[in-house]
């Protein structure tokens, strides 16, 4: 074993060891900045990184390597830490006059104006340098919206140095604010004059040029500062905006990946690339991209408005339209934000909110096409069928040759029975060449009617102009089962999926006739031969899901849906349906976990957030549930149904002043809004202000009155108020007006209190006689017959309900007990049967160990009921039972104590009177 190395040889060694980690001995800092300047000259820059790093590392004070590393951070745009170099720069030496200006530009790219005049002031010497400090510093006192100060800077900049290109590069920027373009460019030229290589200058001549549409003469200025600064991200994306501008698409792509090279954080470039990946119709990747962006800058209002557009484009309307509110919030006049934000809201089914977001864009005459297609959409939805045709008409007027828009006229002619419908659809056919719009809205409405014969005519039609096309063969399929040729629709189907075997909508056609025909294994082979061409096909994916939980697989179930998640992170559908299916299970942990996946992957997305918020209420969590409740009324301003949800976990947390605001907000949002007239008058019945819950039932009742709903919150308030006839007479009006089990069970209530009982069970046996498949109100009727001791007609009614619903754990358990009171012995057999469901359910345990007893195995039925005693060691009936079976099994003092007790708490319980007979006989006997 070698020796250790001796206490005064082991410092040396330490510091060998160090020096060789930091380049101990080799090179010093300056030498290290030289060659640093090499690697840039040769384009090296990730080598003259490491070198400046190096550099600074053994020598922290080494002023020229904190600020060229200051200019390669400035490049990378990552400007914080270039502020950070060129201040520490300044510390060690380096010159103010030359660092301070990169200083500003590091705080202007911030956005940090202020900062820019409170740490950055103008020297004494007034020396080239000075002006240039003086034309950032007016630069920032533009970006606090401060003109009038920037003007007199920059007139103290141009007496010290009028031919200065960053003067007149701060003048050109003040010209346009102003409004005034052409100063601008004259400056610009004067700045370029002075200097041809002011990046600064070359970039905002691009960005003037672009403006003014002169595209050939802006590319050519990018180009040029390109080769000024071959890294410069701006010119970048400048020329990667000009490309898309002209949808030259592969040519915007190859920009966005080279500033990237540079600038791998820059939101710009991230922003543009999910841009491209839009417009190229990869709306998943796009969205992926964006989220990147839009978590680092929530309010980025491009980045929102692109999200809102691919939202759109994937379905997920309520995020679209979250995001889509925020851009109208920041940018009023946004016309497409809104045009999209109507039609985001049209498609959720609220045509008024749609109507009434595109009022401000039609009331000016500043809008397009567009805006009136959106119009007539709404219109449409409105059921306004003539305004409709106006809108499309006009909008026909101003595009004579579009096909969409002939299409849409198309449409709302048709709705109004207009003969020149069909006409404008053949029309736009003919317009449209190898698109297909009018020809499929032909051939579905075609098929709508059973026009089959015209149908396979139009889809002929439509073939010739598309060629091999598997939608064409899809519509083809479903013409030939409108035929009942299902052999020919087969053919069909299988035709689509070979021209594209990722063709999901025949696969699930074939699939469901394969279902028809019970072939669901032939089903389930349709859906991963899509999985064969596409591993990630998400309604693939979903549609095995559903295939298992047909077959009762919940097990495979779960398994599809949770590979869905996996294989697309910000996919809601696997999540929402996932949790949702938990919670109705009653894992509500599990479906608590899916949930907050779901917000993680969508964070603005109200379906997850609604989903979090239900989840946590059925948890208990009323807390967190408030939180997420909040999250989505601030998503869906102007929204009633949010506030709803709202209100129901205020009123689960008790908090009834809080609920009742929430709902008057509802109610003020959507006035007449039924749900929260209805749950407010709840809110005043629970806190016993039963006229204004009165007042609110003779509202509805106005605004209503064919509905039942005005007399039945009548009726519970009187209800609440103890003023049983007013209730019952309220509760009969209701039933008049529409019929129900529930509103017998509301009457059977007020029976019951005014001794009256049997008049009550009358009407719902008559009910029951017409209505049998209501479990509902059998149940309700076999409870009040067994609470009233009337076994045999219990009995009889929870037979019924087991047949029907068989396996229901309460049927069950009741039915058990109702047996047993007749000593009937098949009590114990319904009670293993509820057992075997719920075999830690204390009231199971409870009953199945009291017949076990009764029925005279009085030693298992003792177990049974310590098993349940120690599930519910509070429950009054269970240990009443429980002393029933001691004093059984002989254990009289045991049973003594027990009913001592039970005697002491002074509580209501079934067998009470049995009890204290027991008692007073255990206490009498020796």
């Amino acid at each position: 074993m070698p020796s250790p190395l001796p206490a005064s040889r082991l410092l040396p060694a330490l510091l060998l060891g160090a020096c060789l980690l930091t380049a101990c001995g080799g090179e010093d800092s300056t030498a290290l900045v030289t060659e640093a300047r090499a690697k840039l000259a040769a384009g090296d820059y990730k080598a003259a990184m490491i070198q400046l790093k190096n550099a600074v590392a053994k020598d922290e004070k080494n002023a020229e390597a904190r600020f060229e590393l200051g200019k390669l951070y400035f490049d990378q745009l990552d400007l914080a830490s270039a502020e950070k170099e060129f201040r520490r720069a300044r510390e060690a030496g380096f010159s103010a006059d030359k660092v301070n200006p990169m200083i500003a530009r590091s705080l202007l790219g911030q956005r940090e104006y202020q900062r820019v005049l409170d740490e950055l002031p103008v020297p004494a010497d007034g020396g080239p340098e000075t002006a240039t400090l003086q034309a950032l510093r007016a630069t920032a006192e533009l970006g606090l919206g401060d003109r009038e100060n920037a003007r007199k800077t920059l007139q103290h900049a141009q007496q010290i140095a009028s031919a200065n290109a960053e003067v007149q590069l701060a003048l050109a920027k003040l010209a346009l604010a102003d409004g005034d373009s052409a100063k601008a460019m004259q400056n610009l030229d004067l700045a370029l004059h002075v200097d041809p290589k002011h990046l600064d200058s070359l970039l905002l001549k691009g960005d003037l040029l672009r403006a003014t549409g002169k595209l050939a003469e802006a590319t050519a200025i990018y180009r040029e500062a390109l080769q000024v600064a071959p890294r410069d991200t701006n010119a970048r994306l400048a020329l990667a905006g000009l490309a898309l501008t002209e949808n030259r698409l592969d040519d915007a792509r190859k920009e966005v990946d080279a500033a990237l090279k540079v600038t791998p954080n820059s939101l710009l470039a991230r922003y543009t690339q999910a841009l491209i990946d839009f417009r190229e119709k990869k709306t998943e990747r796009a969205r992926d991209h964006l989220a990147d962006v839009l978590k680092s800058a929530p309010e980025f209002v491009p980045a929102l408005l692109l999200g809102g557009s691919i939202e759109y484009a994937l379905g997920n309307l309520q995020t679209a339209e979250t995001y889509l509110n925020k851009v109208v919030k920041a940018a009023p006049g946004n016309l497409y934000a809104l045009r999209l934000l109507a039609a985001s809201q049209l498609r959720l089914g609220r045509p008024n909110d749609a109507a009434n977001t595109l009022a401000p864009v039609l009331r000016s005459a500043n809008y397009d096409a567009g805006v009136l297609i959106v119009a007539g959409e709404i219109a449409l939805a409105r059921k306004d069928f003539a305004q409709a045709s106006t809108f499309f008409e006009q909008a026909a007027q101003r595009n004579p040759d579009s096909a969409a828009i002939r299409t849409e006229l198309g449409i709302s002619r048709l709705a109004q029975g207009d003969s020149r419908a069909m006409a404008d659809l053949h029309t736009a056919s003919s317009m449209e060449g190898a698109s297909s719009r009018a020809d499929t809205f032909i051939i579905l409405n075609q098929l709508e009617h059973k026009q089959f014969d015209a149908a396979l005519t139009s889809i002929a039609a439509l073939e010739k102009k598309q060629g091999a096309n598997p939608l064409v063969w899809n519509y083809r399929g479903a013409a030939y089962l409108g035929k009942q040729d299902t052999i020919h629709a087969r053919d069909s189907f299988e035709h689509a999926l070979k021209l594209d075997p990722k063709f999901f909508p025949a696969a699930a056609n074939l699939a469901q006739l394969d279902l028809k025909d019970k072939q669901p294994d032939a089903a389930r082979q349709r859906f991963e031969g899509i999985l064969k061409a596409d591993p990630q096909h998400l309604n693939a994916m979903l549609a095995l899901a559903d295939l298992s939980l047909r077959n009762q697989d919940e097990k495979t179930y779960i398994s599809w849906l949770e590979k869905a998640a996996a294989a697309h992170p910000q996919a809601l559908q696997p999540r929402v349906t996932l949790a949702r299916y938990l919670l109705a299970k009653g894992n509500k942990n599990k479906a608590l976990a899916v949930a907050r996946e779901a917000v993680n992957a969508q964070p603005d997305n109200p379906a997850a957030l609604d989903l979090l918020g239900t989840t946590q209420l059925a948890l208990g969590d009323t807390t967190n549930a408030l939180g997420s409740f909040r999250k989505l009324v601030e998503r869906l301003p102007g929204q009633a149904a949010p506030l709803i949800k709202l209100a129901t976990a205020q009123i689960v947390a008790k908090d009834l002043p809080g609920a009742r605001s929430t709902l008057q907000d509802a109610l003020r949002t959507q006035p007449g809004f039924l749900d929260a007239q209805l749950m407010l008058g709840g809110v005043e019945i629970q806190s016993a202000r039963f006229d204004d819950a009165l007042k609110l039932a003779k509202q509805v009742q106005q605004q209503k009155p064919t509905s039942p709903a005005g007399f039945t919150l009548e009726g519970d308030t009187a209800f609440a108020r103890k003023d049983y006839a007013a209730a019952l007479a309220a509760f009969e009006r209701a039933q008049k007006l529409a019929p129900s089990g529930a509103l017998l069970i509301r009457q059977l209530q007020i029976f019951n209190i005014t001794q009256r009982a049997e008049a009550g069970e009358k009407r719902l046996a008559d009910w029951l006689a017409t209505h049998p498949q209501d479990a509902s109100t059998r149940a309700a009727l076999a409870e009040n017959l067994l609470k009233r001791k009337q076994y045999a007609a219990a009995v009889e009614q929870y037979l019924m309900l087991d047949k029907s619903n068989p396996g229901n754990l309460l049927v069950l358990n009741n039915l058990a007990w109702a047996l047993s009171e007749l000593n009937d012995k098949r009590a114990l057999l319904f009670a293993e049967q509820a057992l075997k469901l719920k075999p830690d359910n204390p009231d199971v345990l409870d009953t199945y160990g009291w017949l076990q007893v009764r029925m005279g195995n009085a030693t298992k039925g003792l177990d049974t009921l310590k098993n349940a005693q120690s599930k519910a060691p509070d429950d009054a009936d269970i240990q009443w039972h429980l002393a029933y079976a001691l004093n059984a099994n002989g254990d009289k003092a045991r049973a003594r104590q027990e009913l001592k007790s039970l005697l002491d708490r002074r509580i209501g319980f079934q067998g009470d009177t049995e009890a204290r007979a027991l008692y007073q006989q255990l206490t009498a006997t020796p």
